[in-house]
């Protein structure tokens, strides 16, 4: 597990007067259930690129224990984020044509480690712990809400310590997106990841244990929901 430590942590982009993201300190316990909220443009997807490393920050460190992503090359960030994040995205970003397993099984496959029996036994058993009892079913026959449980399999399937989920019940009908909050929120726990979870659904965010409010690239507001699950 990893603690998150920004330290003056600043994106810019040429053409642009402000940063897009400009955050003095922000430190996130391993293991903790994190939501971060704000209006659009307000810097949400800026703050998960920089701390999954998909982009590199302009200034500051973005620390997970010792590894600051910005020292890292692109190659090394890349590397790291298939070591230690899993991703769940609004889209789903599955393959039409393939199986839910197949689908699960595409972060070990293109990887770089050898395939073993035993990462089929973990994609199986996640599709199962997830509700999904066909794990031959071709996915574009799925519901959204099934496409979605199939999304936090394949997330879980190389065992990471940070789970990033970015509007995960924004495409889902009530019943779904109240289903797939409880996956994440468990599984989490059964997998002991931190979760960070982007949403605008306030039914998701109040079960978190923590709340990060942007606006304009800064933290506006932290605090502890009411009701945290």
């Amino acid at each position: 597990m990893s603690d998150l430590t920004l330290s003056s942590v600043k994106l810019c982009y040429a053409g642009l007067a402000d940063p897009v993201l400009d955050i003095s300190k922000l430190r996130l316990d391993a293991g903790s259930h994190i939501a971060i909220t704000g209006a659009s443009g307000s810097g949400k997807s800026s703050l998960v690129n920089i701390i999954s490393g998909l982009e590199r920050a302009s200034d500051g460190k973005v620390l997970w224990d010792d590894v600051d992503l910005c020292t890292l090359s692109e190659t090394a960030r890349e590397r790291w984020r298939a070591a230690n994040i899993g991703l769940v995205l609004q889209d789903f970003y599955l393959f039409s044509g393939l199986s839910a397993l197949e689908n699960v099984l595409l972060p070990v496959r293109l990887g770089r480690v050898r395939f073993r029996v035993e990462h089929r036994k973990r994609a199986e058993h996640l599709l199962k712990r997830v509700g999904l009892a066909r794990a031959d079913q071709p996915v574009q026959t799925m519901s959204r809400g099934e496409m979605q449980r199939v999304a936090v399999a394949r997330a879980l399937v190389t065992k990471p310590k940070i789970l990033i989920a970015d509007e995960p019940t924004a495409s889902l009908d009530e019943a779904s997106g109240l289903a797939v909050g409880d996956l994440l929120i468990e599984l989490a726990r059964e997998e002991a990841a931190t979760l960070l979870v982007v949403s605008h659904d306030a039914q998701l965010v109040s079960r978190m244990e923590r709340r990060i409010r942007l606006s304009r690239g800064k933290i506006t507001e932290t605090a502890t929901p009411e009701y945290a699950a």
